[in-house]
């Protein structure tokens, strides 16, 4: 299973593909998803998802910008 929901967190064990990525980046609609630690807006979620989709390789979710790291304050 590449995508496992655990305590409002979403934790990827493998790379994830465009179609997910996509699907993702629709239910960070309202608000943003947290991924491995991650905080992803769905704007960050569509590039992910483009990425995969031109490279036709899976890719990991990270950011593009380090200032949406997840506060643990």
């Amino acid at each position: 299973m590449a995508l496992v929901l655990t305590g409002g967190e979403f934790i990827a064990t493998e790379a994830l593909s465009a179609s997910t990525l996509a699907r993702l980046s629709d239910l960070a609609r309202r608000r943003p998803l947290v991924i491995n630690g991650l905080e992803l807006h769905r704007q960050d979620l569509a590039e992910l998802a483009d990425e995969a989709q031109r490279t036709g390789e899976p890719v990991w979710p990270r950011l593009s910008c380090p200032t949406n790291f997840l506060s643990l304050s």
